[in-house]
């Protein structure tokens, strides 16, 4: 591939997740979950694309040396901001994602003091806790779980 052709497609793929991650952020800030579950696909694979553009990049070092020095300036500069904006954007879904669990635990801890349970009661799932642990629990019942354990 030409040296400008890796550099172009690393650049467009940079600037298209950019603008996804500016975009997802904006709606984790207004609170439109329900929105962000929609872009998440397109994030991954623009990521990946730009994965895979980064590290034909490093590969071919090279190609930057193509580049003028007023070009290689640009591309640090952006790269600065796509840092910025990754940057951001993962506090913003981290924020969103500590609001979350609080909310929950409040809704945990407010069942439990309207059940009048202590704070520190474990949680029940309604199903039964296994008595054997690692793989034994997952086995059939009978000879086949023994005959596992027999082996290793």
């Amino acid at each position: 591939m030409d040296p400008r052709e890796l550099i172009q497609h690393f650049v467009e793929s940079m600037t298209q997740l950019m603008a996804l991650m500016r975009q997802e952020t904006e709606l984790v800030r207004n609170k439109q979950y329900d929105q962000v579950e929609k872009i998440q696909r397109h994030k991954v694979k623009l990521s990946q694309a730009f994965e895979i553009h980064q590290r034909a990049i490093k590969k071919n070092l090279s190609a930057v040396e193509t580049l003028s020095t007023e070009e290689r300036s640009e591309l640090r500069s952006l790269y600065q901001v796509f840092r910025e904006t990754l940057s951001e954007n993962m506090l913003a879904l981290k924020a969103a994602q500590d609001a979350t669990d609080k909310m929950v635990n409040l809704i945990i801890s407010s069942v439990r003091k309207a059940r009048g349970l202590p704070e520190n009661a474990p949680a029940h799932t309604g199903r039964k806790a296994s008595i054997q642990r690692g793989y034994g629990a997952y086995a059939a019942s009978g000879s086949s779980g023994q005959l596992m354990s027999r082996t290793l």
